[in-house]
């Protein structure tokens, strides 16, 4: 209860609306109590269920200064809206718009988590790929297919995408199973196949155990989300996208704060954060060719070098015509453009595993500079490297 305009100045009342089920929500939540802890005190009304309106209905009662609140709910946002106090929106609807001064959306580029996903798979060698959304319908697992199928199509590669279930399939997953797996053992061998978190990661490698798919000599397997319980304990572990849920919470509850304290504050925030952690799902390269694995081996072992394919034939005692000719054939484009891929894949993976500085990335990866090496990754997603850092302890 607020007993005084000094401790309402104080202590802010902060309803927060944020449905834990899912991992990264709940990380989301540590990232706003952490900020608050900092910066605070607030006071929390939280409602972590999945009945959102509930907390809405009795904010005036609390005398809610402000609200954090995530769900694609338009009367919800609606209820929202109407309480007219500082509001931070977390994924809202594509076409839900800030109008009021007072309202901020935090909202996370899937697209771009569908690109990583891709550059990361497509720099393994892989050359037929596959998606698997949600289950049900929503914009987010769009997103993420979106962007996965555009930068494989840019590839020139096939992606398969597999169909939306029926709502009885929806409710129960061993009505859906059979077809999963059916779709999954007529996915060509050697494919690399995304999805949009987790949970569905399980499903899809309980669904290749039934049919008999070997993970990953067969199909390679990557996810999102990371939450380890999950990926630790499948059969093989599953590689997943970390997104930065934390660090999502903290940027929601400091742009609160900025509005509470009435800061004018950019109306929409895209933020991406996030890092590949590789397991055994994806633990294969998909080269069949010896020649070329060859090549694409010493490649590796020799990204620091200001490689040209003459030097590498001459070390594999192949001719360049011979290098050339496999590498179009497989990748599709001349070895010099895998190679950069190669180089913004291992840099991804250096930023998102370890602590070494932008410049000794560059050299470790053949970039001429970290100015280099920030403008390619700039250029394939959009985002400087300190969005893929390892988040500090």
């Amino acid at each position: 209860m607020k007993t005084s305009p000094a401790s309402h100045a104080a202590a802010p009342h902060i309803l927060v609306t944020l449905p834990t089920a899912n991992f990264t929500h709940r990380r989301i939540l540590e990232g706003i109590l952490a900020y608050a802890r900092e910066n605070g005190p607030w006071l929390f009304h939280l409602n972590t269920g999945d009945i959102a309106a509930q907390g809405l209905k009795r904010a005036r009662r609390w005398g809610v200064d402000g609200v954090i609140l995530l769900s694609a709910n338009r009367d919800i946002l609606a209820r929202a809206a109407r309480l007219n106090c500082p509001t931070v929106l977390i994924n809202a609807p594509l076409n839900v718009r800030a109008r009021r001064r007072n309202v901020v959306i935090v909202r996370r580029d899937n697209p771009n988590l569908g690109r990583l996903a891709a550059e990361h798979l497509l720099a393994r060698g892989f050359r037929s790929f596959a998606f698997v959304g949600s289950p049900r319908p929503s914009e987010w697992s769009d997103g993420r297919r979106d962007g996965f199928v555009r930068a494989v199509a840019a590839a020139k590669r096939p992606c398969a995408v597999y169909p939306t279930p029926s709502p009885d399939e929806c409710a129960d997953f061993s009505l859906e199973a059979p077809r999963l797996g059916a779709w999954l053992k007529a996915l060509p061998k050697h494919t690399a196949l995304y999805t949009v978190k987790d949970i569905r990661g399980q499903q899809i490698l309980a669904a290749c155990l039934d049919v008999g798919v070997a993970v990953p000599d067969d199909l390679a397997v990557l996810s999102t989300d990371d939450d380890e319980l999950l990926c630790e304990t499948t059969t093989p572990s599953l590689s997943s996208i970390a997104l930065d849920g934390e660090h999502t919470g903290k940027i929601c509850a400091k742009a609160l704060d900025d509005l509470l304290h009435g800061h004018t504050r950019h109306p929409l925030v895209d933020i991406a954060f996030p890092r590949i952690v590789t397991r055994r799902s994806t633990d294969t390269f998909a080269i069949d060719d010896p020649i070329l694995a060859r090549v694409i081996a010493y490649a590796r072992e020799h990204l620091a070098e200001s490689l040209r394919i003459v030097q590498i034939a001459d070390a594999l005692g192949v001719s360049v015509r011979t290098i050339e000719t496999k590498a179009a054939r497989h990748f599709g484009h001349p070895l010099r453009e895998e190679i950069r891929r190669l180089r913004l894949s291992e840099g991804i993976a250096l930023l998102t595993n370890s602590r070494l500085s932008a410049s000794e990335i560059a050299e470790r990866c053949g970039f001429c500079n970290a100015s280099h090496f920030s403008r390619t990754v700039k250029a394939a997603f959009g985002y400087p490297p300190g969005v893929f850092r390892l988040p500090s302890a």
